[in-house]
This record gives structure tokens, sequence and C-alpha cells, in this order.
């Protein structure tokens, strides 16, 4: 195969850029700065002595964005399509995009479904066992940000949003609406940043969203506004920060893992072991919709739970092998990269190498959350999904295909054949040096 000149690579993905829709392109350009911004955090709040980040919590918030995102490419077309049919056949009338106040009043009543279906999101069983990936963390920061659930984003926030197709706002309003509003929250999710005074009273802030992400009771279930607070002011669940009432972060019932795949189902897990061990049908059923923390009686007495205690709060930690967190949160470091080239890419890409894509990136994060691990079994598993990836890395490198669509150009394969082995090498030394039997908690 002729390789490309790395002129024609570049003049290839400026065309591919130009090509893509408005939501990818914000996408595209936002995302590297956001993932910047948390590894940029991280280095300052460690330089400053400051707790705000968790080696391992960061790498498990990391690899919970990564697999959302990189799963989403595809569904995200599946959304579209379903609100489009609904724009296109349902709309009681159609409001132009050429207007401006149809992306304002879009985006002010995307805002208000947001609110609905973030609240609901706390109030349901079944959509709180997806939304509670997000609060999963017990550290408020900017990965905590990203800590954006795979199937909130990808089965079910977006009924929520259908009244706009039937007040006939275009699919690209909705689109964009959504995404903004998503990026919007993102610089909120900080402890570095105090009241803002009157500010704080109408828009989505640091301080309304520490309230909203604290487990104290004064502060649950609080402050669900995306963008604006007026709806929370509107429907009685707005709350201040005390600075009497510490906010604490997580959940009531705690995810003990760092493994992304596992912190999207761990909440899913508990509700299926429940259904099952309930008295009766009814029971089984009505529990998806019942309020969080509502359990069926046999349920709780085979498995009984205890009462949360706030003075018993702690940061959950768990010890992993000496060197592997700082190796998982520098691979990490290198999916966004690769995320961003399939949101661009993905309008073009046929769904079987997108899909593909999106799965191999969603490996990584898996591979090493794995690695973290505490349990010897499970860092084994890590060791082999990690090869695996890293030797699949340089063979699609070595065959000049990226996923069979996208040719690259010798240097570009070279460079990722190298970081793969150079990866691996480190990776095995990692294992080799540090026997199991010697467990020290990362840095």
């Amino acid at each position: 195969m002729i390789q490309p000149s790395a002129a024609a690579f570049i003049a290839d993905s400026m065309a591919t850029a130009s090509s893509i829709g408005p939501n990818a392109l914000i996408a595209a350009i936002v995302l590297p700065f956001f993932y910047l911004a948390v590894y940029l955090d991280y280095a300052i709040s460690r330089r400053q002595g400051r707790d705000d980040y968790e080696i391992k919590d960061t790498v498990g918030s990391l690899g919970v964005s990564i697999m959302m995102s990189a799963l989403g490419t595809t569904t995200i077309l599946v959304r579209l399509a379903i609100y489009t049919v609904a724009y296109e056949h349902l709309a009681l009338w159609q409001w132009s995009p050429a207007s401006p106040w149809t992306w304002v009043l879009g985006l002010l009543l995307y805002d208000f479904t947001y609110y609905w279906q973030h609240r609901m999101g706390h109030e349901w069983n079944l959509l709180w066992a997806s939304h509670g990936v997000h609060h999963s963390s017990d550290r408020f920061n900017l990965a905590t940000a990203l800590r954006v659930p795979s199937a909130s984003m990808h089965l079910w926030t977006w009924v929520f949003a259908l009244p706009l197709a039937l007040l006939g706002f275009p699919p690209a309003v909705y689109a964009v609406a959504a995404l903004l509003n998503l990026l919007y929250q993102f610089w909120i999710h900080t402890e570095r940043i105090g009241s803002l005074g009157r500010f704080d009273r109408w828009f989505g802030s640091p301080s309304n969203h520490r309230v909203h992400h604290g487990v104290n009771e004064r502060y649950l279930d609080k402050n669900y506004g995306g963008i604006l607070m007026c709806w929370d002011h509107l429907f009685g669940t707005f709350e201040d920060e005390r600075a009497d009432d510490p906010v604490r972060y997580g959940t009531r019932a705690p995810v003990r893992s760092f493994n992304p795949l596992w912190i999207n189902l761990d909440s899913f897990w508990a509700l299926c072991k429940d259904a099952m061990r309930a008295d009766r049908w009814s029971e089984s059923l009505s529990l998806w919709w019942r309020r969080p923390g509502w359990r069926p009686p046999r349920a709780a007495q085979l498995d009984p739970k205890p009462a949360f205690d706030l003075s018993t709060h702690q940061h959950f930690d768990a010890p992993a092998l000496p060197g592997l967190p700082v190796y998982a949160l520098v691979q990490m470091a290198l999916l966004p990269v690769q995320l961003v080239h399939l949101i661009a890419v993905a309008t073009w890409l046929p769904w079987q190498p997108e899909l593909a894509y999106g799965l191999y990136l969603s490996l990584g994060s898996v591979s090493l959350g794995l690695l973290i691990s505490a349990e010897p079994a499970r860092q084994r598993l890590g060791l082999a999904l990690e090869l695996a990836r890293l030797g699949l890395s340089a063979a699609l490198a070595l065959s000049g295909q990226w996923f069979g669509e996208l040719a690259l150009p010798a240097w570009a394969g070279w460079t990722i054949v190298m970081a793969a082995g150079t990866s691996a090498v480190l990776l095995l030394r990692l294992m080799w040096r540090a026997p199991q039997a010697q467990m020290a908690p990362a840095p």
C-alpha cells in the first residue's frame, strides 16, 4: 500500500472537519480543552497540596467519560432519527432555524425539559441507576464533570426532549441545545470557586452544583437546573450552600470500584438482585419506578444494609500495585485524542468501523480500570486486555488503515507502533517489579 503524505493527511482531515455537523464540530473543538483542563487542574491541585483529586478516582471518571462518548457516536444517530421522525410527522408547527429566536427559545425550553429529566433521574430507581453514575465519585472536580453515564445519555434522557419536536423545533436546534447545556455544566464542577453572589441565585454555578452532589440531608435532591436555576425556585427544589454544613459528595450507596464498566453497572445489578429476592411480582416490577432507597421487604431482610450515617462517610480508596495508577492516568490521556478523531469522522464512517472504534476506546477504559483494582485476578485480566489493546493498536497502525477506513501516513503509523510497544514493555516491567503481596496505596 502506498502511504499518503503528511500534507495529504492534513488536507483530508481539514476536509472532514468542514463536513461534520455543528454538534460534532462543537464537541471536537471543546472536548480537547476539557480533558486538558482536567489534567492541568489535577497537576495544580497536587502542587498546591489540595485533595480535590485522587489518581485512581480520576482514572475512573475519565474512563466513564470515554465509554459514554465513544459509544455515543453511534447512538446519537438513533436519538436524532427518532427526534426527526417526531418533528416531521407530529410537530404542531415548525420554527424556522434561520430565526435567532428559534435558537434562544429552543435553548430555554430544552433547559426546562432538562430540569425534569434530571429530577426524574433522582426520583425513579431505574433512572437513578444510570444517573447515579455521575454522582458516584466522592470527589468534586472537573473529572467528575466528565463522569457522564452511558445509559443516561444513550437510553432515556432524550425522551424528555421530545416535546420540543412536537412544538416544532428543528433537530439541529435540539442537538445543539442539548450539547450546549451539557458543555455549560463542565465548569461548575469545582471547589475552587466559592459563592458568586446574585449569579448563584439564577444560574447554575459551582456553589449550586456542589449542593446538588451532596449526600447531606439538607442538600439531598436539590438544585436540578442545568443552566438556569429558576426552575428550582419555581418547583421548590432550590437550596443554598451553607458554611455550617460542608458538602459531602458521592452517593448513599457508594460504588466500591474504579472500573468504569462496573461503575456503570453496579446500581443496575443491585436492583436486579433486589427484584429477584422480592416475594411478589408486583414488588419486582414496582421496584424500578419507586424512589431510590426503597427495597422489597424480603430483599431487605435477606441482604440488610445499614442506614446512611454522614459521620461515617469517607473517601473510597483501594490499594493498587505501585506505578500502575500513574501508568493508567498517562494512558488515559491518550484516549481523548482518539475520541476526538472518532467524533470528527463519525459522520461519514460506516457504522461497523465506527462501532468497532468505539468498542476499542471502551476496551482501553475498562482495561486501565481493571489494572488499578485491588484484586489480583482483576489486575491479571486488566493486563491481558491492555496488552491486547496495545497489540491491536500496533497491528492497525502497521496495516496503514485505522479501522479499515482512514489511511495513515507512515510517520503516524510508526509513532503508534512505538508508543504501543513502549507502553507494553513498561507495563510488563511494572507488573514484574511489583509483587502482588506488597500492595501500597497509590499517591
